[in-house]
């Protein structure tokens, strides 16, 4: 043998070491897809079905708008603000008025001396004040001393009063808040 067939067959020996792994490896390669092959058939048909993990935001339930209230009315008040009535309802002997205050302002507090907050009851030209519980205790929101604190600020903020409600024959009452125009004319709803 000549020195050149020795070193082509050392060659060839040294070599047959890989093209072993490559033979297995590829083995290995096809077993494998044929495992992910299967997996797949099986969660199709009703096996183990594979989930991606969420971020816990992603888990949360959507957030639910609250439906924008319609306004009855909008009057300007005090300092830029402007208060919407809302909601002017009976339920059972009880007027509840509901306002919403605003403003451009980012802090913008408004208060409203309870004694001067009045209804007006349409038909009889009655003035109504709000009531107050058996302690002598203001039915308002946010009652401080002897106003009502308004957050007018860039969020809306929502304030009310309870009064005591005026007879079936009155359809509309007027509202007054001092440093505010009145709302006239306002329908009652009765629940």
């Amino acid at each position: 043998m000549t020195m050149k067939r020795i070193a082509l067959l050392g060659l060839a020996v040294a070599a047959l070491p890989l093209v072993a792994c490559e033979v297995r490896n590829a083995d290995e390669t096809a077993a494998a897809n044929s495992a992910a092959t299967a997996a797949d058939e099986t969660a199709s048909a009703g096996g183990v079905t594979r989930e991606t993990l969420k971020s816990p935001e992603e888990m949360l339930p959507p957030v639910q708008q609250m439906p924008a209230q319609a306004v009855i009315q909008s009057q300007p008040g005090p300092d830029g603000s402007q208060l919407d009535l809302i909601k002017v309802a009976v339920t059972g002997d009880v007027l509840t008025v509901t306002l919403r205050c605003s403003s451009m302002e980012k802090i913008n507090t408004e208060a409203f001396r309870l004694d001067d907050i009045s209804v007006i009851d349409d038909a009889t030209a009655q003035r109504i004040g709000i009531l107050k519980d058996n302690a002598g205790n203001w039915l308002a929101s946010r009652p401080s001393g002897n106003s009502i604190m308004a957050d007018c600020t860039v969020k809306p903020g929502v304030i009310w009063a309870k009064f005591p409600a005026p007879p079936p024959t009155s359809p509309t009452v007027s509202i007054n808040l001092p440093g505010v125009a009145p709302f006239d004319g306002v329908p009652v709803t009765r629940g």
